[in-house]
């Protein structure tokens, strides 16, 4: 895949986000969605549609394409992974989870993202299995 600016990534996340609420996004709901321009976002649509990224009419909805959609959810899973990752693991208040992983979403390398993944399975696990090892390394993060 291409590699995206972290913003255009933000626009294509959002239109996910959006689509699956809305079924379909419109300009006016990234809008209101990032808190910006729409002018802004006119041109971040016009760079995701050279790229391949989505379909947009005039004046009419936004659709990710197959690439788009794909890379889409690999945002999102990443950053709702993440913030699991940040705040039911590490204890991180919710709002900082949030803005954390949306900052390291974009940056962060698959080894260590697959890495995270493998951790955050292993610990879900131990504290379904082994309920005081899990207690003892929840005390540990918040010492």
């Amino acid at each position: 895949m291409d590699k995206l600016s972290r913003s255009l990534e933000d626009y294509l996340e959002s239109i996910y986000i959006i689509s699956l609420d809305k079924k379909i996004a419109r300009v006016k709901d990234i809008v209101n969605r990032l808190g910006v321009k729409s002018s802004s976002v006119i041109g971040a649509i016009k760079k995701l549609v050279a790229g391949g990224y989505v379909e947009h009419e005039h004046y009419g909805h936004i659709e990710l394409t197959k690439e788009g959609r794909k890379r889409a959810v690999r945002l999102y899973d990443r950053h709702t992974t993440l913030t699991k990752f940040f705040h039911e693991i590490l204890h991180v208040d919710k709002k900082i989870a949030e803005e954390d992983a949306c900052r390291v979403e974009h940056e962060l390398s698959e080894e260590s993202y697959s890495r995270i993944i493998k951790l955050l399975a292993h610990i879900i696990s131990l504290s379904e299995t082994d309920p005081k090892c899990f207690n003892e390394l929840k005390k540990s993060v918040n010492d």
